[in-house]
């Protein structure tokens, strides 16, 4: 047969893409297999598409000139047909926006001209489409990778009068398949569940307990990460040693990072963002994290299981419990519940032991949901529904291994080195960055051995070329085992690791950490006016009461400030850090300032973070900033950040004095009233050389600033202005008006401004006769934050009075 699939685009990341790709690999052992891609917004998929398997984009949006239509559609591929909206594809979907009448053609001629025996959908719009355009003549398959409960009422109506053209329709789990059957009957359709497919990969956990809790996915609402942190909170003082990974991107990650940073967990909970091959990360692992509130399957647990893990998951409609066997391989904790989520953690965190015992039952069970099991599934309703014959011999078709990656990386920390061993050697390896090449060459297995310490590499980030006929590469296809991360920093003399990871281009790099002497950063806290760092010196036995901690300007490194970090016998330290003396004469620069542990003995240790295989924590661990007041002019936030080599420092920027406000009027001014009067009264005068503007959070002209300008009074300082946000012909055109902007005060050094919060201002309404008998009015008052809502109405006088009247 051939089988043709049908998805909105496949060079993104996520469960569908990941389901599509599984399950056309297992039925391209003996069938003809076709992924058709809606859209295409990068050259390659992120997720590799097996070779056997053609892969068909229809709408290329790398094409397109910033020309929009109707609704702000972008006119992919500068066709004017892509700024419609569109027909067949229902605008009631989810990516009902993204589509558009180029997209139905398109849509309409792949479905016109396949020669496929069957055509899958793979979201409720494609299902819509197949069943309203595919021929008679195509098997048409409809699947559902969310949950009857997930899709609008709208869309269901839609739907309801399109699905019955389907062949079959089907869910992932058997809840789902009831719900359809009683909510949405289907005359004629064979509505079915099958479960995803999940390949079992490479290399498992390794078994070394990494003290590591991970968890996947989207940052969306529905996946409740903020329940995870929150149940982490509660029990992680309880286990010292542990950390909790969120790997995934989506739009709550700042909510995230906000959250992550109120409890003061920087370093114990990690945003590490979304990850090409999440196997790679299940197998850093001690056990996984899924804390969904509805789950169409749950591919994540899966993913996990299959690489070793246990899972700790919320028991939410429909997947977990279809998966996990409690008490077996993993542990159901009750839906949208912190304390319940705290509890599972905290049983598994507690006991090696139950995380063992777990782990093989997790790779046991999940033998299930392997694709030459599930594919069985597949196979048989689509022969099923084209009349096709199976051959008898062989219901399951035999797996076919996934050919390995072109590059496989294999790092441990028992020697600090990295494998690289290639499915076509190279003849020379270059190890680059700027300034500085060093070549290598295969050994007779064809392996490159990478050894910082042999090939004396500097501590940096080194891009990796394979020569091939004298040209060079970067290597894409790759695949990265590490084994043996964490490492304790009293299990080491000194740090001296090479760590593979790819760039945000996709390409393998190395980084190389290493230090002839070193601390190993554990926790940093801004509070209560100080910087405090503790960690644990590496290969250091013996206390020093008179160690100290170096903070050094980097580009004057004379200039140098210490403070005290004794040293206790098992080689923890703990250095306090007075931001106002890191500052002192110094207000209003920014500058980026270098630590070091300084021992008596006057030997100095690099400070960072090295032995947990992780590298670029500048992305990962953002802490807060310590503002220090000054006298006059403006004074300095402080803030700890790590380097690009992940070793610790301090960063020092200008801030804005702290200024309250008294009183905002604003009023419509001009001519033809159509400007806007701005005047500011300050509590105190603020210091010279300050800049001052106005900054349109919401409403027309959004992320525009207009000046402010100080003018002496004698009520004390005031800024005005003039914002020309009215100056709009449609404007002036309309015989009602209003609007409604959102404006932020900010003040600073020239190119440094600074929000300043008006949050005691009380409400002022003026008016002014605009035109004929129309009032314009302008009403300012305070919004949440210190931010201000100002209000332009136009309003009829007469109305007015008969309104009051009345």
């Amino acid at each position: 047969m051939k089988i043709a699939y049908l998805i909105n685009d496949m060079y993104g990341i996520g469960g569908t893409v990941r389901t599509v790709a599984n399950q056309a690999a297992a039925l391209s052992v003996r069938h003809e297999v076709e992924i058709v891609s809606v859209f295409r917004h990068r050259a390659e998929p992120v997720l590799p598409v097996p070779a056997q398997v053609r892969l068909r984009p229809l709408v290329d949006v790398r094409q397109h000139s910033g020309a929009t239509g109707v609704g702000g559609r972008p006119l992919y591929e500068g066709s004017e047909r892509a700024g419609l909206p569109p027909l067949l594809f229902p605008p009631e979907d989810a990516r009902g926006a993204t589509h558009s009448r180029l997209t139905d053609d398109r849509l309409e001629e792949f479905l016109a001209t396949t020669d496929a025996d069957v055509v899958v959908g793979t979201r409720p719009g494609l299902n819509v489409a197949i069943a309203r355009a595919a021929p008679s003549h195509v098997v048409k398959v409809g699947q559902e990778h969310l949950t009857y409960e997930q899709h609008s009422l709208p869309l269901r109506r839609v739907m309801e009068l399109a699905y019955p053209s389907l062949d079959a329709f089907v869910t992932v789990t058997e809840a789902d398949a009831r719900t359809y059957l009683a909510h949405m009957p289907l005359p004629g359709v064979e509505i079915l569940s099958i479960p995803n497919a999940v390949p079992a990969p490479h290399f498992t956990a390794d078994g070394h307990d990494s003290r590591t809790i991970v968890a996947a996915g989207r940052l969306a609402p529905s996946k409740r990460h903020d329940l995870l942190v929150q149940a982490f909170s509660m029990v992680c003082d309880d286990f010292p040693g542990w950390t909790l990974r969120i790997y995934g991107r989506g739009g709550l990650r700042d909510t995230l990072v906000r959250l992550v940073g109120s409890l003061g967990l920087q370093d114990r909970v990690w945003l590490m963002g979304p990850h090409p091959r999440v196997e790679e990360a299940w197998a850093q692992g001690a056990f996984a994290a899924a804390t969904s509130s509805e789950e169409p399957f749950g591919m994540t647990i899966v993913e996990a299981m299959r690489s070793g893990l246990p899972v700790v998951s919320t028991d939410c409609p429909h997947g977990p419990a279809a998966i996990i066997r409690h008490g077996e391989d993993g542990i159901l904790v009750p839906n949208k519940s912190v304390q319940g989520i705290a509890q599972g953690l905290a049983e598994l965190m507690a006991d090696d032991g139950l995380r063992d015992r777990m782990s093989r039952a997790a790779l046991a069970d999940s033998v299930r949901f392997d694709p030459a099991n599930v594919v069985r599934e597949h196979e048989r309703l689509f022969a099923h529904l084209s009349g096709e014959r199976l051959p008898a011999a062989s219901l399951v078709p035999a797996s076919r291994p996934e050919p390995p990656a072109a590059c496989r990386v294999r790092a441990s920390s028992a020697d600090g080195r990295a494998v690289l061993s290639f499915h076509h050697p190279p003849e020379q390896l270059v190890l680059e960055r700027p300034g500085e090449r060093v070549t290598l060459a295969p050994d007779e297995d064809g392996n490159v051995v990478v050894d910082a310490d042999a090939d004396r590499l500097a501590a940096s980030t080194w891009d990796v070329l394979r020569v091939d006929g004298g040209k060079e590469a970067p290597i894409l296809e790759l695949e990265i085992r590490q084994d043996g991360y964490p490492v304790s920093a009293g299990d080491v003399e000194r740090p001296c690791l090479v760590l593979p990871d790819r760039s945000s281009r996709g390409r393998l790099v190395l980084h190389v950490r290493r230090a002839a002497r070193h601390a190993e950063v554990e926790h940093v806290e801004v509070a209560d006016g100080l910087i405090t760092v503790q960690g644990r010196v590496v290969g250091r036995r013996g206390a020093d009461a008179r160690a100290r901690l170096a903070v050094r300007n980097r580009a004057a490194p004379r200039i140098l400030r210490e403070f005290s970090a004794p040293v206790a016998a098992d080689g923890h330290f703990t250095g306090v850090i007075d931001p106002e003396t890191v500052v002192r004469g110094r207000h209003g620069e920014s500058e980026k300032w270098e630590l070091r542990l300084v021992l008596s003995d006057g030997s100095e240790h690099t400070v960072g973070r090295h032995l947990t295989g992780v590298a670029g924590y500048r992305r990962i661990i953002g802490y807060p900033a310590h503002h220090v007041a000054a006298r006059r002019g403006y004074g300095s936030r402080v803030r700890p950040y790590y380097t690009v080599n992940d070793r610790l420092g301090l960063r020092t920027s200008p801030a804005a004095p702290t200024l309250g406000v008294d009183e905002v009027r604003v009023r419509p001014a001009g001519r033809r009233r159509d400007r806007l009067r701005f005047d500011v009264r300050l509590d105190t005068s603020p210091p010279e050389g300050m800049e001052y503007a106005v900054e349109v959070v919401r409403g027309t002209d959004a992320g525009q600033r207009f000046p402010l300008y100080e003018t002496a009074s004698s009520s004390g300082a005031r800024l005005v202005g003039s914002l020309p946000l009215l100056d709009r012909a449609e404007y002036g055109a309309a015989s009602v008006y209003r609007a409604v902007w959102q404006l932020r005060l900010l003040m600073g050094p020239p190119g440094a401004l600074g929000r300043v919060g008006a949050r005691s201002v009380p409400q002022r309404t003026a008016r002014r006769w605009y035109r004929g008998p129309f009032v314009r009015s302008a009403t300012v008052g305070p919004q949440g934050g210190g931010d201000l809502t100002v209000t332009v109405a136009d309003v009829h006088v007469m109305e007015a009075v008969n309104r009051r009247l009345r």
